[in-house]
């Protein structure tokens, strides 16, 4: 379109030059110019007042159509008008779509802002959550969900984080995670993960039974084998090789089925007797011993430092599996004649058990994956030396029902180290007469 400044400018050029000359021929030039100047500056504002008004009553007048630069802005005006128009109606269909699809959803999905205060929450919110709309607009949400962890959840801001806690409708298992988007605000998407809850008992318990059921006969294959081998017959000794082969494996099965026993029994316990204190630095000594028992032809150093004066409070029997496993596993991963370390000492931070080995170390990309059940580094070596792959997982199992964390550092070619950090609220010191104070 060809710009209309140039007509506009010859127009005004016109104007100015008509007024001079009419007021030339009046013998007053000056005075002439003046004249149609202001004439034309009128002409201007006049024209200014008819967009102020046209504007000022939302463009809902018909809109004047004047010639030249005037016609031009309300033109393009008029344009940007009825592309905000399109872009609005467009941005309310993407959010009617949005909520439509929101709405469909089963799980519970709630907007909150910085505050975590409710801004829109779709129909499943009511059953899972309790959330009424619009009635709960506006509040914050904890006042509404008040169960400790997920207020705690809410607390810590952190985006990769899962919290689950029972519905407060119906008590159902949610799964609840909080995403953040925009500037401040948070999506909250809560799913009822009652099929996977029974689906995770159906397992423990099918574990469990067939361990129970499997342990018996092994045992008493155990026990037939060792008699064969104690018995001095000839057709014993003629056989022993492959009998001593099948006690070696018969109890390592038992191994694998009382580790299997441990973590159902960890996984499904819900109810727990009260903590107690444990004697942690004798039973790190026991532990060293029955380490240096299972060494045997390697010779593995086994050096203890342990505060005699700390123990701490727990449970004895889920502790010591999950410290037994740690050493073993450094004995069984670290070659012979060489030395691990075991370190029991408390800190402004808390409480820490560190298992360190100067073995061949593990590749960092198989850290993350070592608490997984069965997870092998090396599988064939593993096998050999009789390691159950349940270890690890049943350690991460224990300290988190101990409030604590396991953590991993190991560099290939140099060694490991596993540390069990406990709150310090859980540390008890040995009194003077023997028991934890």
């Amino acid at each position: 379109m060809q710009s209309p400044w140039p007509g506009a400018l010859w127009r005004t050029l016109l104007i100015l030059a008509a007024a001079a000359g009419l007021g030339w021929q009046a013998g007053h030039p000056a005075p002439g110019l003046a004249l149609g100047a202001t004439l034309l500056c009128g002409w201007h504002l006049w024209r200014l007042s008819r967009l102020e008004r046209w504007l000022r009553d939302g463009c809902r007048r018909r809109r004047p159509q004047p010639d030249g630069i005037w016609g031009e802005i309300y033109y393009h005006l008029q344009r940007r008008r009825q592309r905000r128009r399109d872009d609005t109606r467009r941005y309310i269909d993407t959010l009617r779509q949005f909520q439509e699809a929101a709405r469909a959803m089963p799980d519970a999905t709630v907007v909150l802002d910085d505050a975590d205060t409710v801004l829109w929450s779709n129909p499943a919110a009511e059953d899972l959550l309790g959330l009424r709309s619009p009635q709960d607009l506006g509040t914050r949400i904890t006042y509404l969900v008040r169960h400790p962890s997920f207020v705690a959840f809410l607390g810590r801001r952190d985006a990769q984080a899962v919290c689950d806690f029972p519905s407060p409708v119906g008590g159902q298992p949610l799964s609840v995670r909080a995403i953040p988007y925009g500037e401040a605000n948070r999506l909250l998407i809560a799913s009822d993960v009652s099929r996977v809850h029974r689906l995770e008992q159906v397992r423990r318990d099918f574990v469990a039974n067939v361990s129970h059921e499997l342990r018996t006969p092994l045992t008493v294959i155990g026990g037939y084998l060792e008699t064969l081998l104690d018995s001095g017959d000839a057709c014993a000794v003629k056989w022993q090789q492959p009998l001593r082969s099948m006690q070696h494996q018969s109890a390592r099965m038992l191994h694998i089925i009382e580790d299997l026993l441990m973590l159902a029994k960890l996984e499904g316990q819900q109810e727990r007797l009260p903590p107690r204190p444990v004697a942690v630095p004798g039973m790190l000594a026991a532990i060293a011993e029955d380490a240096i028992a299972l060494s045997g032809e390697q010779q593995h150093t086994v050096r203890v430092e342990a505060d005699p004066a700390l123990w701490l409070c727990g449970h004895e029997q889920e502790l010591r599996s999950a410290f037994s496993n740690l050493v073993f596993n450094a004995i069984r991963h670290t070659p012979a004649g060489r030395h691990v370390d075991i370190r029991w000492h408390a800190d402004a931070r808390g409480v820490h058990l560190e298992v360190i080995d100067n073995g061949d170390g593990i590749a960092p990309h198989h850290l993350p994956r070592l608490t997984e059940r069965f997870y092998r580094v090396d599988r064939g070596r593993n096998r050999e030396r009789g390691g159950t792959g349940l270890g690890l997982a049943i350690v991460k199992h224990v300290m988190s029902r101990h409030g604590g964390q396991l953590r991993i550092a190991s560099t290939v070619g140099a060694g490991s180290r596993f540390a069990c950090d406990f709150p310090a609220e859980l540390a008890c010191p040995r009194t003077s007469g023997g028991r934890a104070a």
